[in-house]
């Protein structure tokens, strides 16, 4: 069976796993009818004397490396928003691609920590040990003194969206006569509305629900592992083969939920490194497709508006490189997009400079500056012939950004000009893109958000 994980993937869940049991007892001559008892927790807490303790070590292969430049790119006095490019030094064994992306472990802020300790009585310096009924299950460090912050900043997602489950969780431990049946209706027939629209995390409900007695060791059963995050890389490892960029768009804005501000957990943490300060990271490469040809005589189709200019950039840094030793380039074209020239055109100074220096054609959307918006699905249709041209050569597309409106955007306007150079249907023209993509001349750096 499948779900869709952007909409209510709990109830589909359910329903599937209704007519599934019974399929099975009857099968298999099973008696499932004690299966309805609910699990004992995974963990269980022991609080110990406060202590401060080093932080916890991280995993999943990543290493320190220090901040060397943190500025804004935003003209912040015309923009309420932020993006920051950000320089780190590499260790002396990393090396990368250009293309590749920077793996981020984020860290929980101090006010995000605050709320859990507020909410389950502990105090700054708190240390507890964690028993694991099932070591297999358990991702936490066990039987060992560990720092209730370092835990909460460190190692848990504690802005996630509460799943039908978690809201039953919490309704399961209340005993109030007046919260228990909302918390019941929450993970019932309002789920959709109240919690998973308004992107409610279990934290919110239980600063709602004062009276849910839920233990901290259920709660910490409940929360998914902290995921690093992944930023394109926006240098060249040519030009910088000891160093690496990305390029960071700060996230914070009104909850959805009508209640305070949500702030993205790695952009704002990343936000605040300053020169000196130390992140945890990890190069990850990406597929062969996003990667500039090895022939520097292959032309190029750059696509990426607002911070999907990263890889971009380094593409252009790379083959400025190339230019300056002497090699030949093909045509290159860039489409950017952002709001307003003056606002937040991304790298603009030297962007122009790469087009005045012939190392790529520049055109430039922007959705704000004018009555009618313009994006780079526009402007691909505007250059519909220069396009097509370099598709001819033998060009390689690549598409960075939006995966959910402005990719499909971009494709549709490309299926478009193949539709009208030879004039087939939609069908012929979606099946050329699918062999532009398997032929590894459609490449992809996209990501879907919320």
């Amino acid at each position: 069976a499948e779900g869709d994980a952007r909409d209510d993937i709990d109830e589909a869940f359910d329903q599937w796993t209704d007519a599934l049991w019974p399929t099975l007892s009857e099968a298999f001559d099973l008696d499932l009818s004690a299966s309805g008892a609910e699990a004992a927790p995974l963990y269980e807490i022991e609080r110990l004397s406060d202590a401060e303790v080093d932080p916890l070590a991280h995993q999943a292969g990543a290493k320190p490396m220090p901040i060397l430049v943190n500025r804004e790119l935003q003209a912040t006095e015309l923009s309420n928003r932020s993006t920051r490019h950000i320089e780190l030094a590499l260790p002396e064994d990393v090396t990368y691609r250009t293309g590749d992306h920077l793996s981020v472990l984020p860290v929980n802020s101090d006010g995000l920590v605050g709320r859990v300790l507020r909410r389950f009585d502990f105090s700054a310096n708190a240390q507890i040990r964690i028993t694991s009924a099932s070591e297999d299950h358990s991702q936490l460090p066990t039987d060992s003194a560990v720092s209730v912050h370092k835990l909460l900043s460190q190692m848990l997602e504690l802005q996630s969206v509460a799943s039908r489950k978690d809201v039953a969780t919490l309704a399961r431990y209340t005993e109030c006569p007046m919260s228990q049946p909302k918390l019941q209706a929450l993970a019932g027939e309002d789920y959709k509305t109240e919690v998973q629209q308004k992107r409610l995390s279990v934290l919110d409900i239980l600063e709602a629900f004062p009276a849910c007695e839920l233990p901290f060791g259920v709660f910490l059963e409940l929360m998914p592992m902290l995921a690093p995050r992944y930023y394109s890389i926006s240098s060249s490892s040519a030009e910088q083969a000891n160093e690496c960029s990305i390029t960071v768009g700060v996230v914070s804005e009104p909850a959805i939920s009508g209640k305070g501000q949500f702030e993205g957990v790695c952009s704002n943490y990343l936000s605040g490194m300053t020169p000196g300060h130390t992140v945890k990271a990890a190069i990850r490469g990406t597929s062969d497709a996003f990667h500039l040809p090895d022939d520097a005589e292959t032309p190029v189709i750059m696509i990426g508006p607002g911070t999907g200019i990263a890889p971009f950039r380094g593409f252009l840094r790379e083959r400025a490189h190339r230019k300056a030793a002497g090699q030949s380039l093909a045509p290159a074209m860039l489409f950017f997009g952002c709001r307003h020239p003056d606002q937040d055109f991304l790298y603009r100074e030297e962007l122009q400079g790469h087009a005045a220096d012939g190392v790529t054609e520049l055109h430039v959307a922007f959705s704000r500056q004018e009555k009618a918006k313009v994006y780079v699905q526009d402007l691909i249709r505007e250059q519909r012939d220069s396009v097509w041209a370099l598709i001819e050569q033998g060009a390689k597309i690549f598409v960075c950004g939006d995966g959910s409106r402005m990719e499909p955007d971009v494709r549709r306007a490309l299926s478009r000009i193949y539709s009208e150079e030879k004039d087939v249907g939609a069908e012929a023209a979606g099946a050329w893109l699918d062999q532009m993509v398997d032929q590894g001349r459609y490449g992809l750096d996209v990501w879907v958000s919320n």
